[in-house]
């Protein structure tokens, strides 16, 4: 049987060590509703902001917990569900000078190139 989001949800907080009070007062939301989550008792899954906020006080991967959730954009849902890249993604993150940017696409393009892909060069906005 799969995984479900409160299922997840539930194993992540365990192995954190926390309580239902404890993750619901850091990620800011109402225990009892936290409860209902992970018992898959809820209508509707928490928000992209509240399951983010969650992500963030269990110290885990957020992408992880908007997949489960069903909450990931179709154009992105390929790359979520694939642990490198999910890494690449946090990495990016903390990336913050242009010339930065610029290398790993030539990077990445260099080596769509020597695979036999097209080139696109750098696109400037």
């Amino acid at each position: 049987m799969d995984a479900t989001f409160g299922s997840r949800l539930r194993e992540l907080r365990h192995k954190k060590g926390m309580t239902l009070r404890l993750l619901a007062e850091a990620a800011g939301v109402d225990f009892t509703y936290l409860s209902k989550i992970e018992n898959d008792r809820v209508e509707y899954l928490p928000g992209v902001e509240t399951i983010r906020d969650l992500a963030q006080a269990l110290e885990v991967d957020a992408i992880e917990l908007l997949r489960l959730a069903d909450k990931v954009p179709p154009e992105l849902a390929k790359l979520a569900g694939n642990e490198n890249a999910r890494r690449f993604f946090q990495r990016a993150q903390e990336i913050a000078s242009p010339k930065d940017w610029d290398a790993l696409l030539d990077l990445l393009e260099s080596r769509q190139s020597a695979r036999g892909g097209t080139k696109k060069g750098k696109q400037k906005p």
